[in-house]
């Protein structure tokens, strides 16, 4: 007694089957138009681009909590271990701050860096970059925790040491600041310099900070011990693997800045 024709309901239908296929119509209309809002909210949630920051990969990985991005570490992979974030402006000499509660155990990382080459590390070894690094690793925390602060300059030619801070920098937010003058570089922590470097004897690093040719990255990392290492040996064994962290996943990172 009844037929759909295109989009229209034949004249001949009784009157409740009309108005049964009008309501089942709105209805598809509203599940339609509430998983549209659904995707939209979910990934305006799981983004932490804004105008100053570039998320580079891992949507999911990240969202904002007013101004503070929230960095997840999903599992004990390093494709589900965080992502990476990096600024739309360059920068040279000045101060240059970071305020971070880093995630905890072995295998994840907490980053803050300044780089020249667009913050990925140039394995290769061919084509030279400036990079200023906190490597702040879970496996290294406690109640004084070890930080991983870098210089790399050259093709790959590091020049790091490790600082000790007086506190567990996964249990509170601490800031984290490069000082870059014409002749040196500091690595600060909540005020306090741990490291000076002059750049007298390196001047890729001085024509870098003159020449405002950083850029300012953050990022959450891991490695389980199937996968291949990064960094030099004293690094890989400093961080240990996803596998051995105890903790209750996803492991989470805060990062506020200026300009988040």
């Amino acid at each position: 007694a009844c037929h759909m024709e295109g989009a229209q309901v034949c004249s001949n239908c009784p009157g409740r089957a009309r108005a049964q296929l009008r309501t089942s119509r709105k209805m598809a209309y509203l599940r339609l138009s509430t998983a549209v809002l659904c995707t939209l909210v979910a990934k305006s949630l799981a983004e932490c681009s804004k105008a100053q920051w570039t998320q580079a990969y891992s949507p999911g990985a990240c969202h904002m909590e007013g101004a503070t991005a929230v960095v997840k570490c999903l599992g004990k992979s390093g494709s589900k271990c965080g992502t990476r974030m990096e600024s739309s402006s360059y920068v040279g000499i000045g101060l240059h701050t970071m305020t971070i509660k880093a995630a905890p155990g072995p295998g994840v990382v907490s980053t803050f860096y300044m780089s020249t080459n667009g913050g990925v590390y140039e394995k290769s070894c061919t084509q030279p970059w400036v990079e200023l690094d906190f490597e702040i690793m879970g496996n290294q925390v406690g109640a004084e925790t070890k930080i991983w602060t870098n210089m790399l300059q050259g093709t790959c030619q590091e020049n790091w040491a490790w600082i000790t801070v007086p506190f567990d920098v996964s249990a509170d937010y601490h800031t984290y600041a490069f000082i870059i003058t014409a002749g040196s570089i500091s690595w600060m922590v909540d005020g306090v310099a741990y490291r000076t470097v002059a750049t007298d004897s390196f001047p890729d690093v001085r024509t870098a900070a003159q020449s405002g040719l950083f850029r300012e990255f953050i990022s959450v990392w891991g490695k389980s011990s199937a996968e291949a290492g990064e960094g030099i040996p004293a690094f890989r064994n400093a961080l240990g693997v996803l596998d051995s962290n105890t903790n209750v996943f996803p492991l989470i990172a805060y990062f506020q800045g200026p300009s988040p």
